[in-house]
């Protein structure tokens, strides 16, 4: 395996690769994206936007681009929804959790004005909700700063949010797990501090600390503490109408969330209504506030900790990697039919947001990140991966054919490895996404999300645990064969 770098100069000169969007007048990342995988003699490393929203069912997204410290490029494309207008720059999505960030940011504005402590018990300031006693707060305390980095010791980690029309629950309720809320109550799961974990729940702890010290509706706060000074001006958390300009999210297998979009009353969690221009606004006060700059909306010290690891890559609010040039901080989100992506490079203040109306869009937006990359020459190159196939023979097949379940991922169905032809097999998840799988020194690799299988055990034969892992994805998981009653 090697690592391939491909240059502008590399995306202009394929001749076969002159796309709509350039002959239209678009932007040159829209001809030039890059799967997370090459393999070895592909002759298309490079593809349009066009050609990949089709292939992963994208209906629409939104870009915004940060350069030199400004917003410059800000594009539509695709539709709202089938049948639908066309995505405007205006056009609202779902932010889902780069929700997190933002209710970060207001809160440590409130830091910064003394109304809130990020050190302090918040159990000794909550009133109508408490964190639930445990052994494992003896010596440590929930604080807003373990809430933020996510290492507070919270769960549940996600909300599914609440199709359109059905009854939705208070924060209290959410909190306690009664009903109309689902049964996932916040509450301890490991010691505060020793560890991190991803908690949508410790971020409506905070949301609640943040309404009763201040005496204010979190989105007013919000309002007045980040909307207004970020220039925001479509950004809300109350739910737009159908006819107004916003994309409906959509499933796996192209289709319309029923009633245009699920209803997430988690406010701080996963609840911001944006457009891509927005959050770029809001990722370019975050980056001016981390460089210090005059007339940044925090102090030193707080906006240093946005971009700044606390536990494990998580910062107060943000996600870091990276390093000098490279280091950055942004945020990805995922609610049901969307996705969204914050990416920002403080040292040279470029960055992008990205929003999609599809459960599909978390691999596109990876590829249009690498094309942006290339095109306004960030200092991460996030490279492609290049790989050897290998002979697709029967003891390939026989060793993955089948049908498997996650045994670390609880409430996720099984998938199957399916051969197609004498060339690759399909990786069918179960939800209508459909996936080419290819034979590799690695095991199976899927060049679209940079997915590989790895079969475990036993040594030959058919696999009976196989590991799954994602390219730049973290730790993956392990999957064990089930079988299917005939």
């Amino acid at each position: 395996m090697r690592i391939l770098v491909v240059s502008i100069a590399a995306i202009l000169s394929n001749a076969f690769m002159q796309p709509a969007f350039a002959e239209k007048g678009g932007p040159d990342y829209a001809n030039g994206l890059r799967r997370p995988v090459i393999f070895e003699n592909d002759t298309d490393g490079k593809l349009s936007l066009a050609r990949r929203m089709e292939r992963w069912k994208v209906p629409g997204l939104s870009v915004a681009i940060i350069e030199n410290c400004k917003i410059g490029d800000r594009h539509g494309f695709g539709v709202t929804r089938k049948g639908g207008a066309a995505v405007q720059s205006d056009t609202l999505f779902q932010a889902a959790s780069v929700t997190k960030p933002v209710a970060a940011f207001a809160a440590l504005r409130l830091v910064d004005q003394g109304r809130l402590s990020l050190d302090r018990d918040v159990n000794t300031e909550l009133r109508s909700w408490k964190v639930p006693a445990s052994p494992l707060l003896e010596g440590h305390p929930v604080t807003l700063r373990g809430i933020l980095s996510h290492s507070a010791g919270l769960i549940p980690g996600g909300y599914g949010g609440y199709p359109r029309g059905e009854p939705v629950p208070t924060l209290i309720q959410t909190l306690s797990g009664v009903k109309p809320a689902r049964p996932k109550p916040v509450q301890v799961a490991y010691v505060p501090g020793a560890d991190w974990r991803y908690s949508g729940g410790g971020y409506l702890v905070a949301q609640l600390l943040m309404t009763e010290k201040t005496g204010e509706s979190f989105d007013k706060i919000v309002h007045d503490e980040v909307l207004v000074p970020m220039h925001m001006v479509r950004s809300r958390f109350a739910q737009p109408s159908p006819d107004e300009n916003v994309a409906s999210g959509h499933v796996a297998d192209g289709s319309m969330v029923p009633g245009g979009w699920h209803v997430y009353p988690e406010l701080a969690a996963a609840s911001l209504w944006s457009t891509a221009p927005d959050l770029a606004s809001f990722g370019l006060a975050a980056m001016k506030a981390v460089r210090g700059e005059p007339n940044a909306l925090l102090k030193p010290a707080h906006a240093s900790q946005m971009a700044s690891a606390h536990a494990g890559p998580r910062s107060l609010g943000f996600v870091v990697g990276g390093q000098g040039k490279a280091r950055h901080f942004g945020h990805e989100g995922t609610n049901e039919g969307y996705n969204a992506s914050l990416i920002l490079y403080p040292q040279t203040c470029q960055g992008a947001a990205i929003m999609a109306n599809s459960d599909n869009a978390k691999p596109l937006i990876a590829e249009l990140l690498r094309s942006i990359a290339d095109t306004y020459n960030w200092p991460d190159k996030m490279p492609s991966m290049v790989m050897d196939r290998t002979p697709q023979n029967q003891s390939v097949v026989t060793r993955f054919q089948g049908t498997y379940s996650f045994t670390n991922i609880s409430g996720v169905a099984p998938f199957k490895i399916i051969p197609s032809d004498e060339n690759r097999f399909t990786f069918d998840r179960g939800d209508g996404h459909l996936e080419p799988l290819y034979a590799s020194g690695e095991g199976l690799v899927g060049p679209d999300s940079g997915i590989i299988f790895k079969a475990i055990s036993p040594v030959n034969g058919p696999a009976e645990i196989i590991t799954y892992t994602r390219i730049g994805g973290g730790s993956g998981a392990e999957a064990k064969r089930v079988k299917v009653p005939r």
